[in-house]
């Protein structure tokens, strides 16, 4: 659910300049509106960040050449024939000796020089969020740690389909005199060196970097968006297990924070909502701009229940929407307390399919435990307390005490993504005669 572009970070209750900032929605956005989730966006956004881990490596794969094995399953393809056992043409017959060398390429095929080597990269995009303003962020374990058989399978999905259909043309090519290639001889050729090719292929030099792309002042980002490296500190077992990590960056300084909760704040049947960047959007460069792709999207949903892994560990099911990319984002209550991080979602053994409305958080009382252990404690930025109480004002229309707060964020934090539209918001509406600032 889309309800601001324009975020700041939830926090707890805090004094400021005299005045109590509270995560409750007060009276006046109450009398004018101001629903829960435009306010859980608008508080939360900052602290929300976009996570790329990219994985690089080079993937190299043996040529595959025909051995005496291979060549032999033509005379028997041919005796096979002559005895009616398979239909007497040569199309059948080399059907039959690559359906025969495809169910075990390792005895027909044989690998030789010279190899094919192909520089590959994975990236993947995830969510996460700051917990301390000096930089610690929490996200997903399974967003920053790929296993080396997953990681397999997606270098070879990258590169092996090039490197089969150029051996497929070559086989097909040396047979056209005899056999006009059909479907189903592109098929069977396509398997064979497919096959061939996914078992000999080797990856060497396997590299991972964590970045986090920082939107620029205004909100969005464009071309010239902040790359900053991040360090992995720690990291928990991927779902069904304790799926958390937490990452570091380097020189933060007043960075907008989300104030944690406790696993009793929520029930079954409140409602909960889902702070990150799908990757339905964030991937679509055919569709939205750069900008737009890079705001993140809040998502709402009922508790439905308490669930149990079969590693023991507890987790929250939710109906609010998740997608891919969501992982590693922070859950809020309504009071804009983070109760957990969001996981995975349910997916249909039979179809492969993502359920909908399907979401699975790990509750807070893990994540706690974990910065416990890490020796980390989660803090409260001065950035996120000023600026919430701007927002405070900003959606009761008191727009002449909100903006000199909104001006003091700035001084705390330059780079903050979205102040500078709620300054030029406030300006036009004191132009606009739309004040409700008390007189002193």
């Amino acid at each position: 659910m889309r309800t601001s572009l324009r975020r700041v970070v939830a926090t707890a209750g805090v004094a400021l300049a005299g005045i109590t900032v509270s995560p409750v929605m007060s009276q006046a956005e109450a009398s004018r509106g101001v629903a829960v989730g435009t306010r859980l966006a608008a508080r939360s956004d900052p602290a929300v960040q976009l996570i790329q881990t990219d994985y690089s490596a080079t993937v190299i794969v043996p040529a595959p050449r025909a051995n005496k094995y291979f060549t032999a399953l033509f005379t028997k393809a041919a005796r096979h024939a002559k005895a009616g056992r398979i239909p007497a043409d040569h199309q059948s017959q080399v059907k039959w000796v690559l359906r025969t060398a495809a169910s075990n390429v390792g005895r027909y095929l044989t690998p030789v020089t010279p190899n094919r080597s192909v520089k590959v990269g994975a990236p993947s995009l995830c969510t996460g969020w700051w917990v301390t303003p000096d930089g610690y962020m929490v996200t997903g374990a399974h967003c920053v740690g790929s296993t080396k058989a997953v990681l397999r399978q997606r270098f070879a999905a990258n590169v092996l389909p090039a490197i089969t259909t150029k051996e497929v043309q070559g086989f097909l090519k040396s047979i056209s005199k005899v056999a006009q290639p059909d479907d189903e001889l592109i098929r069977l050729a396509t398997t064979m060196f497919g096959r061939f090719n996914g078992q000999k292929m080797r990856v060497t030099g396997l590299r991972r970097s964590i970045v986090v792309v920082s939107p620029l002042p205004g909100g969005g980002m464009d071309k010239t968006a902040k790359i900053t490296p991040l360090t992995l500190v720690a990291k928990g077992r991927d779902y069904p297990g304790e799926d958390f990590a937490l990452l570091k960056m380097a020189g933060g300084r007043n960075l907008p924070t989300l104030a944690l909760g406790r696993d009793t704040d929520v029930r079954v049947g409140d409602p909960l909502y889902i702070n990150g960047f799908p990757g339905l959007v964030t991937t679509s460069a055919d569709i939205f701009d750069l900008r737009s792709r890079l705001y993140p999207a809040l998502t709402e949903g009922a508790y439905n229940a308490r669930r149990t892994t079969v590693l023991g560990v507890p987790y929250i099911q939710a109906q609010a929407p998740s997608y891919h990319g969501n992982s590693g984002g922070p859950v809020l209550d309504e009071e804009g307390r983070v109760i957990g991080t969001l996981i995975a979602g349910s997916v249909d053994r039979t179809t492969g399919e993502t359920a909908e409305n399907h979401s699975f958080i790990l509750p807070v009382g893990i994540i706690r435990k974990r910065l416990a252990a890490a020796r980390v404690t989660p803090s409260a930025s001065p950035t996120s307390r000023l600026y919430n109480a701007a927002l405070d004002d900003f959606f009761a229309d008191r727009y002449k005490a909100a903006l000199p707060r909104f001006r003091q964020v700035l001084k705390l934090y330059p780079a903050h993504p979205y102040v500078a539209s709620y300054i030029q918001d406030a300006k036009r509406a004191i132009a606009a005669g739309k004040d409700r600032t008390p007189r002193t």
